[in-house]
């Protein structure tokens, strides 16, 4: 079914909330596919509206308030662009609501009495009402196991470097210079962990916080803390990913020297209360389709792009890829249906952040419910954590580093597109760009590792792919609002796909083909 009409969106969200594009440039716009109209991309003023606007009800996670008012504004927006056959293939499942940073109300950690300021609560925990558990403490010794059984354990993570070093220092295609952040021009470290990131120590200690999730839920603990190696400014909000599916005991997240007290206590054998107050509500999730239609769309001789992305996040730009391709439909508007030669087919994801992430819904994906949608597609597109700014631990805050937010490019494995990708992220003044095309030896003739985020399922697919995400780092939690968004950036971001895509609309498919990946 058809989601509710345009002006009842409008009625909803306000005329204010709809996206400005340019007006169409007549027969001049077919010049639109041979170069890129920099009158035709989003401005960083409307980049910044857009952001402000999916800012302002806080973090969208499926179902809850936020997410649905997101979800309307993008519809009544593509709407308002010209795509046609919009649906909303949903579900219902169960969604906890804790609170949300900087509201700790609902989180409360006691220890001898007295309260401990906590930083974050794990995802899909179970809830404890205003009581909260109390029992004794454990600390998790990863060699010599303890039992769990009825204990509130402390988890401490131990660093693993090389999860960090599969993913940076891999191979590459090429790169543009690192460059200054904000003002541009300043010399800057060229290596790509060269400023001491925090990316790296947030995905390192995140992850494991998930794993360690799994590894004790049969010991039946009482509760877990987390005792994080990270500053107070990286631990606020922190949010588990990926993110586990409902379990049975309360989880907290402490910074490095709240977690101190923690470790002490548990080696002492005291006792601590864990309280995470919340509701468990069935909510609607769903995914939403969207074309906008080539001149051949709705016959058989229609070929499509499929452009996908998710839309729940805990930050500004966890979840606004789909704002990244909203601005590359709205250049695609500007050209005459008649003279775009193939049809974009957009896939807004929801499940990136709910409780067991896509596997666990796997049979609501709309393409297990509808086999044959993706029989006239072609190339696939993924849009994900654009307009980041790279950050470093500043004491006990983050500060930028001065040096712009790698963004990772990844290209099928196709010497065309790979020279593509790298053109249009140089030509567009992506700064910090890394393409990648997993699969073959790089240009040090080693690997360039794996393919990551929402283009994977591409190369799966044996699909020509083209994806974009940035490094994330201080985008995990929910204290990354709309001062950590980067309109320069996310705009060149734009400006480089609707160059690839313009690419994908008159390439020859049989020119890009790689095989299965």
């Amino acid at each position: 079914m058809r989601g509710p009409t345009r002006r009842g969106l409008m009625l909803g969200l306000g005329a204010a909330a709809l996206p400005v594009f340019p007006a169409g440039a007549g027969a001049g716009a077919v010049a639109g596919l041979d170069r890129v109209r920099r009158d035709w991309i989003v401005s960083e003023a409307e980049a910044t509206r857009w952001h402000r606007i999916k800012d302002e009800p806080g973090p969208a996670l499926t179902g809850n308030a936020s997410w649905h008012h997101f979800m309307g504004f993008l519809e009544t927006a593509l709407e308002g662009l010209g795509c046609v056959d919009i649906h909303r293939s949903s579900w219902h499942f169960a969604r906890r609501e804790s609170g949300i940073w900087p509201d700790t109300s609902k989180w409360g950690l006691v220890l001898d009495g007295r309260p401990v300021p906590v930083a974050s609560v794990g995802a899909s925990c179970a809830l404890t009402g205003p009581q909260g558990v109390t029992a004794p403490l454990v600390l998790w010794d990863p060699v010599a196991r303890p039992d769990v059984t009825g204990r509130i354990v402390v988890f401490r993570p131990v660093p693993r470097a090389e999860l960090r070093s599969a993913f940076v220092d891999s191979d590459y295609e090429c790169a543009t210079p690192f460059d200054s952040h904000p003002v541009e021009g300043q010399p800057v470290p060229q290596a790509q962990d060269g400023t001491g990131s925090i990316s790296a120590a947030v995905w390192d200690e995140m992850t494991a916080t998930s794993a360690f999730i799994a590894e004790i839920a049969t010991g039946r603990p009482a509760g877990v803390v987390f005792a994080m190696n990270l500053n107070r400014a990286a631990t606020a909000g922190l949010h588990t990913f990926p993110v586990p599916d409902h379990y049975d005991f309360p989880a907290i997240y402490l910074d490095r020297a709240n977690g101190d007290a923690l470790v002490a206590a548990a080696r002492a054998n005291r006792a601590a209360t864990v309280r995470v107050e919340g509701v468990e509500q069935q909510s609607e999730a769903y995914q939403l389709v969207a074309f906008l239609p080539g001149r051949d769309y709705g016959t058989g001789r229609d070929q499509q792009i499929q452009f996908r992305t998710h839309t729940d996040g805990p930050s500004i730009s966890q979840d606004d890829g789909a704002l990244g391709l909203l601005g590359v439909v709205g250049y695609m508007a500007n050209i005459p249906r008649q003279d775009r030669p193939r049809t974009l087919f957009l896939e807004l994801d929801c499940r990136h952040f709910m409780p067991g992430a896509e596997k666990r819904w796997e049979q609501q994906d709309y393409f297990v419910k509808n086999p044959g949608a993706r029989d006239k597609v072609m190339a696939l597109v993924a849009m994900e954590h654009m307009g980041q700014i790279e950050y470093v631990a500043d004491g006990e805050e983050i500060r930028p580093s001065g040096r712009s937010l790698p963004t990772w490019i990844y290209a099928s494995a196709n010497r065309t597109m790979i020279d593509q990708a790298c053109r249009a992220a140089a030509e567009n003044q992506v700064r910090s760009a890394v393409i990648r095309s997993p699969g073959r030896p790089g240009r040090r003739g080693a690997s360039q590792g794996r393919w990551y985020g929402m283009s994977k399922e591409g190369p799966a697919l044996g699909l020509p792919t083209y994806g974009v995400q940035g490094d994330l780092g201080a985008y995990w939690a929910f204290s990354g609002r709309l001062d950590r968004f980067d309109a320069r950036s996310f705009c060149r971001q734009v400006a480089m796909f609707v160059q690839l895509t313009a690419f994908l609309m008159t390439a020859d498919p049989a020119a890009l083909a790689t095989g299965r990946g």
